[in-house]
């Protein structure tokens, strides 16, 4: 059975100090797999790590600590790898992106009570906004807080997405607009095992059939946002009054990623480049500055064009993306506009 497309990622913390938090739901679990794989060679070392009366590992790698208390050994031989590629992934796919300045600590619990009892200790006071998680994990001050979710591919595509907003917290001077953000951690998703190398990832941003069967819905019911709605809407709102308009919101913004890098055979790509590197940079203060209110209402200055001047091209584009015979290249993780 196909498993319900991801709520992913609302941003709900955006009037705290570090205005860092991110949450994503995830569907009800399937039966968990055991396939055993390789160690991976990504990790450096694998140490003990006690949480409360479990007995668990902290793993090192490159990049990333991971804290586990999952005993799976298909968890633990196939995460490090997978971060550390999609680390790669985060840092190379969009545009030449810095390395994170200190290890990236990622958490992954085997259970929720120890999950909700680590968000208790790490989110203190904000923990509450957190626990309403029933399955799922949460970016926050640049720490990735997850659980087992029994299935291999459901754990994975909730540490690529977190991920991206783990890394971005850390490393990124300028914060982007919620929609970018959000539109980027979706395009992180989508990825497929190696067959020739079963713990390898391969990244294929269109391989995303959730958001994508979402967005061909809303087009074929007329229900998509406008540019202009889209990067106004509140996801966290969203969700709250309509779960239909937030998987729609959350499409959208992963089609707009796509738009920006593909979209008139690329004539937005180079400006998106240039905006990714300007968030991440180092700057002055008086020139982070101006990029924070650059970043408010970036259509101008990076695309030469208002969200409204560009929404023809997008909603064009979502046509074009959507039209009948698309999907079977999206399933192929291909572009439908070759």
């Amino acid at each position: 059975m196909k498993r319900p497309a991801l709520i992913a990622c609302c941003l709900l913390l955006l009037g705290c100090a570090d205005g860092a938090g991110h949450i994503t739901p995830i569907p009800e679990p399937a039966p968990r797999q055991t396939r055993q794989q390789p160690v991976p060679s990504a990790v450096l070392s694998i140490e003990p790590w006690t949480f409360g009366q479990s007995d668990g590992s902290i793993i090192r790698t490159q990049h990333y600590r991971v804290f586990t208390t999952s005993d799976r050994p298909i968890i633990r031989q196939v995460l490090p790898g997978f971060l550390e590629a999609s680390l790669v992934q985060y840092r190379t796919s969009l545009a030449d992106l810095p390395a994170p300045p200190v290890k990236l600590d990622t958490y992954l619990m085997d259970t929720r009570p120890e999950w909700a009892t680590l968000t208790r200790a790490l989110m203190r006071e904000r923990a509450e906004t957190y626990l309403r998680i029933q399955r799922g994990g949460f970016a926050a001050s640049g720490r990735g807080v997850y659980r087992d979710l029994g299935t291999l591919s459901d754990t994975l595509n909730l540490a690529a997405h977190e991920g991206w907003h783990q890394y971005t917290q850390l490393t990124f001077k300028t914060r982007l607009p919620t929609y970018l953000e959000e539109g980027i951690a979706t395009y992180m998703e989508g990825f497929r095992f190696d067959p020739s190398r079963p713990t390898a990832p391969i990244f294929m941003p269109w391989a995303n059939t959730e958001r994508y069967d979402q967005l061909r819905a809303a087009a074929g019911k007329g229900q998509l946002f406008s540019l202009s709605e889209l990067v106004s809407s509140s996801p966290q709102n969203l969700i709250a009054t309509n779960q239909t308009r937030a998987l729609t919101w959350y499409a959208q913004v992963w089609a707009l990623v796509h738009f920006l890098r593909e979209g008139e055979s690329g004539l937005y790509a180079a400006g998106f480049q240039t905006m990714l590197t300007d968030a991440a940079g180092g700057v002055s203060e008086s020139t982070r500055t101006s990029r924070r209110r650059q970043m408010l209402n970036p259509f101008p200055v990076y695309f030469d064009s208002s969200a409204d001047e560009l929404d023809a091209a997008y909603q064009a584009f979502i046509e074009r993306i959507t039209a009948p015979g698309a999907r079977d290249k999206i399933v192929a993780g291909r572009s439908p506009l070759r």
